[in-house]
């Protein structure tokens, strides 16, 4: 059974995913041992800074306001949390340091892949006005997923 979340805790967990997206790509930079890679991972840390700063003033302006009458758009919500990595990520248990490269790509495949999932299904609760800001965070999430699709290809050799 999905666990049901307010509108505040949810953006609240957007929060927090952006905050362990960013020490999570952080990670990854400090152990590549390529320019580019190094690069990429820089870029997508300042990326999840950005997002971060997105959820939050969407949380500090509207947090409190957010409705969800049925209850079902959180329910959903917190199955892609519950089923995942997502919920990995939240309660810390995700660490770039324990990963070899490969391992490590596929996390951040799959953390970007329900991070869309997740924000994608959070819009219901987002005030008309204001959901561009979250759109704008799906295409960029979008373009994080097929940029760490190809450099997995890239470097490892491996199809995802």
């Amino acid at each position: 059974m999905a666990f049901r979340f307010a509108p505040s805790e949810i953006l609240s967990m957007a929060v927090e995913l952006e905050r362990k997206g960013i020490a999570f790509y952080e990670d990854l930079k400090s152990r590549a041992t390529r320019e580019d890679g190094k690069r990429m991972f820089q870029f997508l840390a300042d990326e999840e800074r950005r997002h971060l700063e997105t959820f939050t003033r969407l949380l500090e302006e509207t947090g409190e306001t957010l409705i969800d009458a049925s209850g079902e758009v959180s329910q959903y919500l917190g199955s892609i949390v519950e089923t995942g990595v997502l919920s990995k990520v939240l309660r810390g248990e995700v660490s770039a340091e324990n990963m070899g490269l490969s391992e490590a790509l596929s996390t951040g495949i799959q953390v970007e892949k329900e991070s869309i999932l997740f924000y994608q299904g959070f819009l219901p609760f987002v005030p008309r006005e204001k959901q561009a800001w979250v759109e704008e965070v799906i295409a960029e999430e979008k373009r994080h997923f097929l940029r760490l699709v190809g450099l997995k290809e890239e470097l490892t050799g491996e199809a995802v």
